[in-house]
């Protein structure tokens, strides 16, 4: 009866994503330590050409708030994202188990990615407007 249940592909396709988590958690941990004692950041290439904030603009500095439980900078760096990074988060790591695992992610994540991208960039847009105000 065990063996009905047990798929060691599906084993090592979480295998694989835990270790691509890590990796890109990894990579971000050394990027908030080069910012944090060197204050280099990756600027925003939007920002940089257009002189307007992009949708993920203040990120980088949400999270920066986030370890240090500043919750009311965090949000202030970035309202849209500040509520929508753990949905989001997740779903990278679905995706990501997704492709590990060989098999075309659902019609209702495809679905979910659209709107988030959708809502995403309306807040950009307002982000825009407002800013010239």
């Amino acid at each position: 009866m065990d063996k009905l249940y047990y798929n060691p592909r599906m084993t090592d396709a979480w295998k694989k994503t835990i270790k691509d988590v890590i990796i890109i958690l990894f990579i971000g941990f050394i990027y908030f330590l080069i910012y944090k004692f060197t204050g280099w950041g990756l600027p925003c290439a939007f920002k940089t050409v257009t002189g307007l904030p992009c949708p993920s603009c203040g990120i980088s500095h949400m999270f920066i708030h986030l370890t240090q439980l500043d919750f009311k900078s965090a949000f202030h760096d970035n309202q849209f994202l500040f509520f929508t990074w753990p949905l989001a988060g997740a779903e990278i790591v679905y995706i990501i188990y997704r492709l590990n695992s060989n098999k075309d992610l659902p019609k209702a994540n495809i679905w979910m990615i659209g709107i988030f991208t959708a809502l995403l960039v309306t807040f950009g847009i307002l982000r825009i407007f407002l800013s010239w105000y």
